[in-house]
């Protein structure tokens, strides 16, 4: 069976969960603004595109906006739909984004999608996000990815990469610089984007950070045999620098408003 790279992180839905970078309070605070701005009563109306299994979620339903995480992948929508039970105006929708059609239920206020919409088709994810918005509302595509770092675990952890596996990201999709969100084809109803930069760290374990690199989907692809190579590798060196050590990261925010 072929296994679709944008679909492998079911495999290991709850260690994705459990190990995937969180998202900086100021990035959290400035959606919530976004999601608000409109003409119609607060709390705002949010749909979460590719929503994984909620970790960008449950942080932007925490300020009391209310929404719709949708998520194709049926592993992570159960994790999804389990993490977001605390919030009753919350649901979570298995499906693509690409034939979303919550007609019954009118516009969204914010389209949020973290880490997910370079996953989206180029040719139709735009238009459908500015059908799916009120005029006003907003698009917001956000990515961690690591910031330059040029500390001597971060030299030895590029190292391994370079002499096992030369091709693969040594940061899976929390590579380096601007993230790949693509252009608004023209007459789209989406207005002049802007870029943010959300500076911010994470303290990572051998543990921790061996948990996270299984959740790269160019790693999922891996064998076995190769990927457990790799982590062996990749503990030897962050226990040779004591066995923790803090990684930077820039979260890059895309956002644009439906005109």
């Amino acid at each position: 069976m072929v296994r679709e790279q944008r679909l492998v992180f079911g495999e290991v839905a709850d260690l994705y969960n459990q190990a995937r970078p969180s998202y900086p309070p100021e990035l959290i605070e400035y959606l919530s603004e976004l999601a608000t701005l409109g003409p119609g009563p607060a709390p705002g109306r949010v749909l979460d595109v590719g929503c994984g299994t909620g970790k960008a979620t449950v942080l932007i339903a925490a300020p009391g906006l209310t929404g719709i995480g949708l998520e194709p992948d049926p592993d992570m929508a159960a994790v999804a739909r389990h993490n977001l039970a605390p919030f009753p105006t919350w649901s979570v929708t298995q499906g693509e984004f690409e034939d979303f059609d919550p007609s019954s239920d009118g516009r969204f206020d914010l389209i949020t999608s973290a880490q997910a919409w370079h996953w989206l088709d180029p040719a139709r994810r735009f238009g459908q996000a500015a059908r799916l918005l009120r005029p006003g509302g907003w698009l917001a595509l956000f990515w961690n990815r690591t910031a330059a770092d040029d500390s001597s675990v971060r030299r030895d952890i590029d190292g391994v990469y370079a002499e096992l596996f030369p091709t693969l990201s040594p940061h899976g999709w929390l590579t380096v610089g601007q993230p790949p969100v693509g252009t608004p084809p023209p007459g789209t109803a989406l207005g002049n984007p802007n870029w943010r930069i959300f500076p911010w760290v994470q303290r990572y374990t051998t543990a921790t950070w061996t948990d996270l690199v299984q959740t790269h989907s160019d790693h999922r692809l891996l064998a076995p045999e190769q990927r457990q190579v790799l982590l062996g590798r990749l503990t030897e060196v962050i226990e040779g620098h004591g066995g923790a050590f803090d990684h930077p990261y820039d979260c890059w925010l895309w956002t644009a408003r439906r005109l």
